[in-house]
Order: structure tokens, then sequence, then C-alpha cells
């Protein structure tokens, strides 16, 4: 399930826009939410398909994750590859569920689930990037 290639083949990749108010975030203390409902997506069945320019089923999913705490921090200013960021560890949470036709699926509640590694962080590359 994706939201497809936009102007397939040459536009974006697998990548959709959210409502206003989808993410709610504090960077700097590791702290996010991430949450979106009946997402208009496409069920391609496998991957293959998914990158064909074959006709998706129309799906819907919804979801929230939930980044918390900085265990840690980085810090990265690389001016050879012209990117730097500042990032926090934590752990992470996330539910979700999805509708193709008939079918639903749903996670366990985001209460249950947990993370190895889950990272938040701001970025700056390209013309955003300070080379002083």
């Amino acid at each position: 399930m994706n939201p497809g290639i936009q102007s397939y083949p040459n536009g974006l990749f697998w990548t959709t826009a959210l409502p206003d108010g989808s993410v709610k975030a504090n960077p700097g203390d590791g702290n996010a939410v991430l949450e979106a409902t009946n997402v208009e997506i496409f069920d391609f069945g496998d991957f293959p398909t998914s990158l064909s320019g074959a006709p998706g089923t129309p799906a819907t999913v919804s979801f929230k994750v939930k980044w918390s705490g900085a265990d840690s921090r980085i810090s990265i200013k690389d001016a050879a590859s012209g990117f730097g960021g500042e990032f926090a560890r934590g752990h992470a949470q996330m539910s979700w569920s999805a509708v193709v036709g008939d079918l639903a699926f749903q996670s366990d509640p985001l209460e249950t689930s947990s993370s190895d590694f889950a990272t938040l962080g701001t970025e700056r590359n390209g013309v955003f990037f300070p080379r002083a």
C-alpha cells in the first residue's frame, strides 16, 4: 500500500500531502506526534506492481506515530556533504489501520508498541545549509 508515484513515471515517489495539523513536534525535547485519518492510498498487491505504473486498488490508512524522550543527542555539521542537523534519540510508538474494499486491518493499540531505535530532529541541506 502506498500513495503511488505522482505524475508517473517521473513524479514524487510514494509521497502524499497530509492535512495541516497532522504533525505536532518539539524536536529539541525529542517529542512529536504524526497522526492522520483516512488517507487515500492504493493497494498494489506487491512491490513490482507498485513500480510498474499499473493502477492500484483504492484504500485508506489511518495512523498515529508518537516519538518521546531524548536518551542521547547528536549534532552533525558536514560541510563537504552540505548536511547538518540536531537529533535526539529516544523511543517511538505506532498504531495503524487500513481498509481495502471489504477488508480491514488494524494494529494493536499504540500503548502496546515499542521501538528499539527512534530519532527525531531537524536537518539542513542544499541552499539551507550554512557553508560558513
